[in-house]
């Protein structure tokens, strides 16, 4: 009886791994491969019919370097008013200035929605930027047959990004963000979470902990993230236990529950490795790093994310901007004759906008050019590949009825026009102007005002949303010939332009492979 019932049992395993992998598996490669070639395709297309106005063939080049630049939320009307206050601040009317990347050759609009939303969010929005494949609304590193919170539709659908194809070629790696390093836009690099909130095993459900790490220990465990040499941002609470007082915050803890301090067992694995690394918690430290002496570089500046730039502490005590971590990171990743990517995360310009706080998403926007800037004075463009983005725009409106050339971005009140009129001019309104006004300081994540703007402009909703309103992507390109980039495109010019090679994953059948064997196997005890 028990033998007949073991035959049924493996017969029936058989069977469904064989309709998983049919159905379910090559249908999810499928389509990854579909959005690759299709990627692809465009790409060679405008290649062609750029090359087509050019008398003679422009010389190729192969990108070296390659540093991505990510504005979180940085939408067209952000890149507007960002430019106006960049002109006003040097003592212009504002509207002639230029941004760095306003003079890149190539520039595109990028479409930002997810597989199952028109709205799209950074996590997902990230995947297809990083990764090459639309994803599902608040999924991580994964295609769009896994679901949100689902642990076990995580596993077979976990996609690649720039950072596992840049080491697959031996180039070195970096990440440098204003936001936690464990947030939704950068975890994309190199997590794979059916939930972008799933930062540390507290957020992981109960019963997914044993099959789904947090994407702390992604980062830090797993491939492609422990082989990052750079690795610089926020978050501190997410790799420590909640019995651990953080050491500029001592009010706070930790929130890993598995006691696990993932800086030490970081610094002990480094040292048992004999590696070249160091940990770094405030600007002192981080300014003592010498580049041509370190080759893995952790840095975690804040609890939770790093302060806005004009709230930033320049002390020793404080953080580094957003263009120091860059350098120093380039400097690092420099050293490899094989290359780099460097990933570059402008997040709290988000952040700002969620908080209707235009003076700071603007000036969040400003220390991302700041950056872009810096490495152009720092690396080779002749062999350097630059690109900046966003993931997703939002809803920042600038209003006006015919206003004068040079009006302050930030004025409020009625003015009077050209021909006349008067009309409501707040500089910048989020959604329909109601009068509805909000406080800034959010309580969790309050801030020091230092005598500027902190206070929430007009809007028609407490809490601003995201927009579905195509980004700006520009390129600098190393070959002659511009390349337009757009939607998942930009993942693919990236590859293109710096000639690294896109591989599939292989992945073990986890879920149903294990069941089913687990239940043949424990019959054969009977």
């Amino acid at each position: 009886m028990w033998r007949y019932l073991q035959y049924i049992i493996f017969g029936l395993t058989v069977v469904l791994l064989t309709i998983h992998e049919i159905v379910f598996v090559q249908a999810g490669e499928q389509e990854r491969v579909a959005w690759y070639e299709g990627a692809t395709r465009a790409i060679e297309g405008r290649i062609r019919a750029s090359a087509a106005t050019w008398s003679a063939p422009p010389a190729g080049g192969v990108a070296r370097g390659v540093v991505l630049f990510v504005g979180d939320g940085m939408g067209m009307s952000t890149l507007t008013a960002a430019r106006i206050l960049s002109g006003q601040r040097r003592g212009n009317t504002g509207e002639e200035a230029q941004l760095a990347w306003d003079s890149f050759p190539a520039v595109a609009l990028a479409r930002t929605y997810n597989m199952d939303a028109q709205v799209g969010e950074s996590s997902a929005c990230a995947t297809a930027l990083l990764c090459g494949v639309k994803a599902n609304y608040e999924t991580v590193g994964l295609d769009s047959s896994a679901r949100f919170e689902n642990c076990y539709s995580s596993f077979d659908a976990r996609v690649p990004s720039l950072i596992n194809w840049a080491q697959e070629q031996g180039k070195s790696t970096g990440l440098v963000t204003t936001t936690r390093v464990t947030h939704a836009t950068p975890a994309a690099l190199y997590a794979h979470a059916a939930s972008r909130y799933w930062e540390d095993d507290g957020k992981v459900p109960p019963a997914a902990r044993t099959s789904c790490k947090d994407i702390a220990r992604q980062l830090l465990e797993d491939e492609p993230g422990r082989n990052i040499n750079v690795i610089l941002g926020g978050g501190r609470r997410h790799f420590v236990s909640k019995v651990t007082q953080d050491p500029e915050e001592p009010d706070k803890e930790g929130r890993r529950l598995d006691g696990r301090n993932l800086i030490e067992e970081w610094s002990r694995n480094h040292r048992l490795r004999n590696v070249a690394a160091k940990y770094v918690a405030n600007k002192e430290q981080f300014e003592s790093v010498d580049p041509r002496k370190v080759n893995h570089l952790l840095g975690l500046f804040s609890y939770s994310h790093m302060d806005f730039d004009v709230d930033r502490n320049t002390n020793g005590s404080g953080d580094p901007s957003l263009a120091e971590m860059t350098i120093k990171a380039l400097r690092i990743l420099a050293k490899n004759p094989e290359g780099y990517f460097l990933f570059v995360e402008g997040g709290r310009i988000d952040h700002a906008h969620h908080y209707n706080n235009a003076y700071r998403a603007l000036d969040e926007t400003l220390a991302l050019e700041e950056a872009v800037r810096a490495v152009m004075k720092e690396v080779d463009l002749s062999e350097t590949l630059l690109v900046v983005t966003a993931d997703h725009s939002h809803v920042l409106t600038l209003g006006g009825l015919a206003t004068h050339r040079g009006n302050p971005i930030f004025v409020k009140g009625r003015i009077r026009g050209k021909s006349g009129e008067t009309s409501t001019r707040g500089g910048i309104f989020v959604g329909e102007e109601t009068g509805r006004k909000r406080g800034f300081d959010r309580g969790w994540d309050s801030f020091k005002t230092g005598g500027r703007p902190c206070r929430g402009y007009d809007a028609a909703i407490d809490l601003e949303p995201r927009e579905d309103r195509d980004v700006d992507a520009a390129e600098r390109t190393i070959d002659e010939n511009p390349v337009p980039i757009a939607e998942i495109s930009i993942n693919q010019s990236i590859v293109t332009e710096s000639k690294i090679e896109f591989q599939q994953i292989v992945r073990l059948r986890h879920f149903l492979f294990q069941f089913f064997f687990f239940i043949f196997f424990f019959t054969l005890e009977f």
